[in-house]
């Protein structure tokens, strides 16, 4: 910390100069002259009060009265609207001396409603005493007096309304306030040489801070002979009156040259008070402090800086917005830090969400004296990006050479910019030469697995032989081929059955693998290869293929309680495997054979193809229905081909899955729902499953309801259009109590991804086991080693036998505790399981996306 503070200790000479900083609260910039007129911004308007005299009908003055005027902006129009007018009487009497002190807005505790407030002065001559009237503005636009004082002088330093609202001053060195809960003008238990900020930093309980300074005692100097300040900071807290070291906000180095203060955020961390805020420097710099550590500093292009905001202007970025005195402003960056922008003449500055579009937004004034009747003449309003409204012709704008140096960063930023594109679009130009060679190559590997299925040799013409390179030596050409290689077994049968279904245009091929296949394999899917009746040629037909884990018909009736504890072969389900495809191109040529390839792959890494059976299509029993599912028909049958033709609905039709939760009743009316206004009826042979039978097969709908507890389930609904969907979600919608939300899981459903979750951390477990084996079996092998050179040597005597043997065991109870492993298969086995890992954590994160995204439908 002090090396930071030698890093700008040129900065600080003048360590007398002590200011007494008042942040503004109303207009940012008032002259002297225009004290009885205050600009405010809230919500999105602009607030106009004016204490002006008040004249009687025969045009004398008569007194005192408050003028306001609400005006929000028109784009269409492209000026101020006024929304709303009024006044009210203040005094009756023209000798009474009224004045506006300031107009700012504050929270009322009562209501919790952020309300204008407006303090008032009356001096009183004949005592020389000042009295205070502060003023709230309601919804409606009138004034209704809050709060009523006395002073035997006049306020003039550090002025400010806070939460309460709560009137804060600082007057001979000491801070008062006063409020409706408080009933009278209390001071502030400290004593300040200056008060740097007066303001609100929610923290807890407390929400009223005081930032200033006080001199150092003399002890504090014996302790830090190097280096030493005449004054220290202070913080104190007017709920409940606690004093800390100012330091940890603001450094005791800066105390004698801030000017104004903006807070960025502030916490409190266990016992530790830590901020981030910006401070403008009589040195004309802006420096941004962390916990009192200073972490960057910009240049100001003006000298005088009375006032930070900070502005959101959302896709454009964040702005400090810094004031200074005789009308010039500028905007720095957030985050670079660096000035941005530069105004002269500008006679008051406000931001708030003018346009209303959800981002701050600047709003400039230029005039100079009281603002015309009706509208504001001279202004700009500007998001620092695209969006700029204007009534003035010449804005000064980036006035500064800071200003002309952004400019040029711009332009060499936009010119490496340019490099790094033209080098991104070589990069994608050689990209997509490399794709075209391989969709050449893979073209040529799916003519020879067809011409390899159907025991026909592949021949490589000599144009497509030019260019290749062997992988292998010339030598080993007669070698078998690798494990991992894609290998064809068509002897090897490992399916039970196959069978094919008609859905509408659509054509569905089943395989069901046996229980050995089915528990030895990693992943399984299905293709199908095309061969028309003339022979003329095999084509591999674009498909989409699926694998269901489904019981048979003959165990749906054991209890769920019993089947959960089982595993998944003694639960009689069978894993099929099904394949969708169009039926239009099949059918074109009358009858059609079509080759069933199985693609599985092993937890060893290989891979194979299995050629596992041929299914046979033929346009005349297309049109006489032969292969369209009954199920459509009728859902009480329970033999196998019904589970067959369900398998084919789901595979065939589109779903969509969604997950109901009702905080306040249960969703036991769900199924009332399915069987009553659906007019669904349950599937006999699956529980869970509702079947809308239509008159038309293509108008059915499937139904999976499946209730995780009480107040939660997951419906998944099956059917052939968008329209159907939107109808029963129209249904469901209506019917739901109004508190229950309907969510749509996005990608797999919560089935599968539980299913793929355990395997994957099957998989990490079964690695981990074998590796963390193979490395302690290395080890003991070590130390089996160690233990035949000791039996080697020939002890002298008995006693050297004993040591020899003390040592050996020692070794083997070390060896057993904390083996010796070698490092090149330690980093092989963490490179594995952290795979494994990123795997299961990837399907884990999808998970929670699934089950605990936010409703992204509420019924209310």
């Amino acid at each position: 910390m002090i090396k930071d503070y030698y890093i700008f200790l040129s900065l600080f000479r003048d360590m007398d100069a002590c200011f007494k900083i008042a942040p503004l609260t109303g207009s940012t910039m008032v002259s002297p002259k225009e004290q009885c007129i205050r600009l405010l911004a809230f919500n999105s308007d602009i607030l106009l009060v004016q204490l002006a005299p008040s004249f009687s009908e025969r045009e004398s003055q008569s007194g005192s009265e408050l003028r306001f005027r609400r005006m929000s902006f028109g784009r269409e129009a492209g000026h101020f609207l006024v929304r709303n007018e009024s006044k009210v009487l203040v005094s009756k009497r023209a000798t009474s001396q009224f004045g506006l002190v300031t107009c700012a807005p504050a929270v009322d505790v009562k209501n919790g409603q952020l309300l204008p407030c407006i303090l008032l002065k009356q001096q009183k001559r004949k005592t020389n005493s000042f009295k205070y009237i502060l003023l709230t503005l309601s919804s409606s636009d009138s004034f209704e007096r809050h709060l009523e004082f006395k002073l035997p002088y006049e306020m003039k330093d550090n002025v400010t309304i806070a939460r309460g609202p709560t009137v804060l001053w600082s007057h001979a060195n000491s801070i008062f306030y006063t409020s409706v809960e408080v009933g009278e003008v209390q001071q502030v238990n400290v004593q300040l040489l200056s008060v740097y900020y007066i303001g609100e930093l929610p923290i807890g309980k407390r929400n009223t801070m005081i930032l200033g300074s006080q001199k150092s005692a003399e002890k504090d100097h014996e302790k830090q002979p190097k280096i030493t300040w005449p004054h220290q900071a202070v913080g104190y807290f007017l709920e409940d009156g606690e004093l800390f070291d100012g330091a940890c906000i603001l450094p005791n180095a800066y105390i004698s040259v801030v000017k104004c203060i903006f807070f960025v955020s502030a916490e409190q961390v266990g016992d530790k008070f830590e901020s981030s805020l910006v401070a403008a420097t009589s040195k004309n710099q802006l420096v941004r402090f962390e916990t009192g550590i200073p972490k960057d500093i910009c240049k100001l292009p003006f000298e005088e800086p009375e006032n930070v905001q900070l502005a959101d202007t959302g896709l454009g970025g964040c702005f400090f917005l810094v004031s200074f005195q005789g009308g010039n402003v500028c905007a720095i960056w957030k985050n670079s830090f660096q000035v941005a922008h530069c105004w002269e003449g500008v006679s008051s500055l406000h931001v708030d969400d003018f346009v209303a579009c959800g981002t701050d937004q600047l709003l400039m004034l230029f005039e100079k004296h009281e603002p015309p009747e009706g509208a504001l003449a001279e202004f700009v309003i500007t998001d620092l990006g695209d969006m700029t409204y204007t009534t003035r012709q010449n804005v000064v704008d980036d006035a500064s050479g800071a200003a002309d140096s952004l400019q040029e960063n711009y332009l060499r930023m936009v010119q490496v910019l340019e490099s790094r594109l033209q080098l991104g679009m070589t990069s994608l130009r050689d990209l997509q030469r490399e794709l075209e060679v391989k969709d050449r190559l893979l073209l040529q590997s799916v003519k020879a697995l067809v011409d390899a299925v159907s025991g026909r040799e592949y021949v490589v013409s000599r144009a497509d032989q030019e260019g290749l390179v062997s992988l292998w030596d010339e030598d080993v050409e007669n070698e078998g081929p690798d494990e991992r290689l894609t290998a064809f077994e068509p002897h090897v049968l490992p399916v039970e059955k196959i069978w094919q279904r008609v859905v509408e245009d659509r054509l569905v091929v089943g395989v069901v693998l046996t229980e050995q296949a089915a528990s030895s394999v990693e992943s399984v899917s299905m293709s199908l290869l095309s061969e028309d009746s003339q022979g003329l040629g095999v084509h591999v037909l674009q498909t989409h293929s699926r694998m269901f884990w489904f019981p048979c018909p003959s165990t749906v009736k054991e209890p769920p309680a019993k089947r959960t504890k089982q595993d998944r072969s003694n639960r009689a389900e069978r894993l099929t495997v099904t394949v969708v495809t169009d039926l239009a191109p099949l059918v074109a040529c009358g009858r059609i054979q079509c080759a069933v390839l199985l693609h599985t792959g092993c937890s060893k890494g290989a891979a194979f193809a299995t050629l596992c059976g041929h299914v046979s299509l033929d346009i005349q029993d297309v049109a006489q229905g032969k292969y369209c599912p009954h199920l459509v028909n009728c859902c009480k049958f329970t033999t196998e081909e019904c589970s067959e033709d369900l398998l084919s609905l789901l595979a065939a039709w589109e779903s969509c899955s969604f997950v109901l939760r009702s905080p306040e009743r249960t969703l036991h009316c769900v199924p009332q729902w399915l069987l009553g206004v659906a007019r669904s009826e349950p599937v006999v042979f699956s529980p869970g499953y509702f079947l809308f039978v239509a008159a038309e097969p293509g108008a059915a709908i499937l139904f999976h309801w499946q209730e995780r507890t009480p107040f939660q389930g997951e419906l998944r609904v099956c059917c052939r259009s968008q329209t159907q969907l939107l109808q029963v979600l129209d249904s469901l919608c209506h019917f739901l109590p109004p508190s229950c939300e309907v969510q749509h899981i996005r990608g797999k459903a919560a089935e599968e991804l539980v299913l793929v979750l355990a395997s994957s951390l099957e998989r990490e477990a079964l690695s981990l086991r074998d590796g963390v084996s193979s490395l302690l079996s290395a080890a003991s092998m070590e130390v089996q080693g160690r233990a035949q050179e000791y039996e080697k040597v020939q002890p002298m005597d008995e006693l050297q036998a004993h040591r020899i043997k003390m040592e050996r065991d020692r070794e083997r109870s070390r060896s057993a505790w904390s083996p010796l492993v070698e490092m090149e298969q330690y980093r092989g086995l963490s490179s594995t399981v952290s795979q494994f890992g990123l795997e299961g954590d990837l399907v884990a994160y999808s998970l929670g996306e699934v089950l605990y995204a936010p409703p992204a439908v509420c019924l209310d």
